[in-house]
């Protein structure tokens, strides 16, 4: 490894000042929360800009294997690299598609420091009103929509979420709004 002081130096101010991303995403299909790329991106990125710091990630391919390459760069000049092995659902675009996007959410994560988090900042210990929901994405009131009909007929999640992926080549928590629908199309005339 290259020297990095200046590179570990700003790293270590910014994970001063960073915080639990939240997890603005929902996945109905296993009733749980998570922190999508773009909120990843959006919470760490003011912070890594103020310290001169940036992370860019590229697909590759690694002995053969396809790959995604995450750099943690500094304005000195200084990096630290890391590769990981793509695991895609299906070896389709779709496939690949949706495994570089869980690839760089987690690289992103790991090589910041970053948590996601289900932090209310001390809001229920200290019974301040809560903040207005954020508005849901017209994927999340897709896939919430599809679970409730899911849900009616009496379906098993995960046995639907499996069935989404390989049809699909994605995870359903990756689809946007059309996939999602066109998919509640087929399930309910089904």
């Amino acid at each position: 490894m290259s020297d990095i002081n200046e590179l570990a130096a700003a790293l270590v101010q910014a994970q001063a000042e960073f915080s639990a991303v939240p997890k603005s995403s929902v996945n109905p299909f296993y009733s749980s929360r998570y922190a999508d790329l773009a909120s990843v991106v959006k919470a760490a990125q003011p912070v890594l800009a103020k310290h001169g710091l940036a992370v860019s990630q590229h697909p590759t391919v690694v002995d053969g294997e396809p790959s995604l390459t995450t750099y943690l760069l500094h304005s000195s000049g200084q990096s630290l690299v890391s590769t990981m092995r793509l695991c895609a659902a299906k070896h389709d675009p779709q496939g690949q598609g949706a495994a570089i996007t869980y690839a760089r959410r987690f690289a992103y994560q790991a090589v910041l420091g970053l948590v996601a988090d289900d932090d209310d900042d001390g809001n229920r210990a200290t019974a301040v009103k809560q903040a207005e929901p954020k508005p849901r994405s017209p994927a999340d009131v897709a896939r919430t929509d599809l679970a409730a009909m899911l849900k009616a007929k009496k379906l098993d999640m995960g046995v639907v979420a499996k069935r989404f992926a390989d049809d699909y080549g994605m995870d359903i928590r990756e689809a946007d709004k059309e996939t999602v629908e066109a998919f509640h199309t087929v399930m309910r005339d089904e």
